[in-house]
């Protein structure tokens, strides 16, 4: 339900470019600035989930997307949308860190890597699903309309929500809320060499994913002059195969495969993947099924970083504030995907430029999998 609110802008932004009169840079500001808030206070947020409790962040999360969603229907500038599309990222931050600790008190010990592989889906299915859905909730209204529907849908599932989890308690009973404490969670959290690697992995690889996501529909609208319908529908199914990489990523690591090699192996994949996809020489089928393989490999990504929050972080009691890290190294390279890749192609005049600038992001990747090798964590 929260990730929705990722996946209803793509396929509408050739409409709210029309509608606000953007270009294309602004427009990627669109996509990212939803994460803004993330790059800024997802540590933070984090914490604030272990002191205040992760059930009442969450909650309170949905809500702002609520609000944000609803006012941002109603939005006529370029500066009000953004305003509003930060509170819905606000909103989705509180969500993403807290329900992960929720997670891990909810089943048993044998189960947390399936379960939070599961958990991992969240983004590639919320995504999927409101694009394929989309094409036809527009034949009966607009982007506007399309925002309040999502407005409605959050309200009540925050209501079914409430009393669904009632019964979940405070983990960290004996935290006393306060800037000092806070700020000590922040500090311990961000110099530990695990939860920082790992952060700075999901950097890597959520620059490459809503690079690739955020333009497809673009790409294919420019190049191939598919109608939205279709684009929008190619879009949704190379975000749903990303679900499947998710839960291989879950049976690999019970399996036993080590999570660096995972990283590595995954990272190596994308980067091959993007030259397909951006290669301008190249027919349908080359650059779809580049974006395929992309979206399947990738996905083993989050399910190995996010799973890896309660074996790398500090403490028991900072599993939150360590899922905050890493979601502020995913929405920092989310925030700067699409801007930077909209930079060059206006500067260069092509899509090929996606493939160099994303292989290199890529390599980044496979270097922070290798330093995770050598730092000792509860797994070994």
């Amino acid at each position: 339900m929260s990730a929705f609110q990722v996946g209803k802008v793509p396929p509408v932004l050739g409409d709210i470019r029309a509608d606000l009169v953007l270009g294309l840079f602004l427009a990627g500001w669109v996509l990212s600035i939803f994460n803004f808030t993330g790059l800024m206070l997802g540590t933070c947020a984090g914490a604030i989930a272990d002191t205040i409790g992760h059930r009442r962040l969450m909650l309170a999360g949905l809500i702002l997307q609520v609000v944000g969603s609803l006012a941002g229907s109603f939005t006529t500038t370029f500066a009000l949308l953004l305003a509003t599309r930060f509170l819905e990222g606000a909103g989705f931050l509180a969500v993403i860190v807290s329900v992960p600790t929720l997670i891990f008190q909810v089943v048993k010990l044998n189960d947390s890597k399936i379960a939070l592989s599961l958990w991992s889906c969240y983004l590639p299915a919320g995504v999927s699903i409101m694009m394929f859905f989309l094409p036809f909730v527009l034949k009966f209204t607009d982007w506007r309309g399309l925002w309040q529907i999502n407005a409605v849908l959050l309200t009540a599932y925050v209501i079914l929500l409430t009393k669904a989890t009632s019964h979940i308690g405070f983990m960290n009973h004996s935290k006393i809320p306060g800037f000092k404490r806070l700020f000590k969670d922040i500090w311990v959290t961000s110099t530990s060499p695990g939860p920082l690697l790992l952060a700075l992995i999901f950097t890597t690889y959520a620059l490459q994913w809503l690079a690739v996501m955020g333009f497809l529909p673009t790409l294919l609208l420019e190049k191939f002059h598919f109608s939205k319908s279709l684009a929008s529908y190619l879009t949704g199914f190379m975000v749903f195969m990303n679900v499947f990489g998710n839960l291989l990523g879950g049976r690999l690591l019970k399996a036993g495969f080590a999570r660096w090699k995972l990283i590595a192996f995954t990272s190596l994949a994308m980067g091959s993947a993007s030259i397909a996809i951006f290669s301008s020489g190249s027919g349908f089928a080359l650059n779809y099924t580049g974006c395929l393989t992309f979206s399947l490999i990738g996905g083993i990504i989050p399910a190995a970083v996010i799973g890896g929050a309660p074996i790398y972080a500090p403490s028991g009691n900072l599993i939150a504030t360590t899922t905050g890290l890493l979601i502020q190294g995913g929405q920092t390279g989310q925030v700067l995907g699409p801007p930077i890749l909209a930079w060059l192609v206006f500067t260069t005049g092509t899509w090929d430029c996606g493939s160099w600038y994303l292989g290199s992001v890529a390599m980044l990747g496979i270097i922070f999998s290798l330093l995770l090798s050598r730092i000792k964590h509860m797994e070994n």
